[in-house]
């Protein structure tokens, strides 16, 4: 979940308000420019290496959310269905549809039909689909190694501390 904090704070600001170039490197290093700028090229490097090792099952970053969605309410003993979907990713109901028709076709998730409404699908994950969130999670933990790995614990708390501070104020 901390990936997708990243996630967030990059793309409500990126769709609002600017375009932001990507850095400018001096020698290999990132030379200073704009805070949001330098949120944008961290979340682009994160995408671009979660993409890469997630590439051989050929999802989206939103199919990959929607499929953990699913793993973490179905953890909980929830039931999740497609307005569950429609609701945590902000797609359209046919957008959500048509994806599900999709997963369902890779063999990620299954979907029948709730005994007391038809038209209420509900979700479950196959075994692909609860291998990909395993994955995942081994992805999202080796990007927290590399940025853990990389800041002593007084800058890992002032780090996290400066992203919820930012978090919070983008949400009031």
């Amino acid at each position: 979940m901390r990936y997708h904090i990243i996630i967030s704070i990059s793309n409500s600001l990126k769709s609002k308000y600017f375009f932001t170039p990507r850095p400018v490197r001096a020698q290999g290093k990132v030379e200073n420019q704009r805070i949001f700028g330098l949120i944008c090229s961290l979340h682009r490097a994160l995408v671009r290496n979660n993409d890469i090792n997630l590439a051989e099952y050929g999802v989206s970053a939103v199919q990959l959310h929607a499929l953990v969605f699913t793993k973490i309410r179905s953890s909980h003993g929830e039931s999740v269905c497609q307005r569950d979907i429609e609701r945590a990713t902000g797609l359209r109901p046919s957008s959500v549809s048509a994806m599900l028709v999709n997963l369902e076709k890779g063999g990620f998730l299954t979907r029948c039909s709730s005994v007391d409404d038809a038209r209420t699908k509900y979700i479950s994950l196959t075994e692909k689909g609860e291998e990909l969130c395993e994955r995942n999670r081994e992805l999202m933990d080796m990007c927290d190694e590399r940025i853990n790995s990389s800041l002593t614990p007084e800058e890992l708390a002032s780090f996290r501390s400066i992203i919820l501070k930012v978090l919070n104020s983008l949400e009031n």
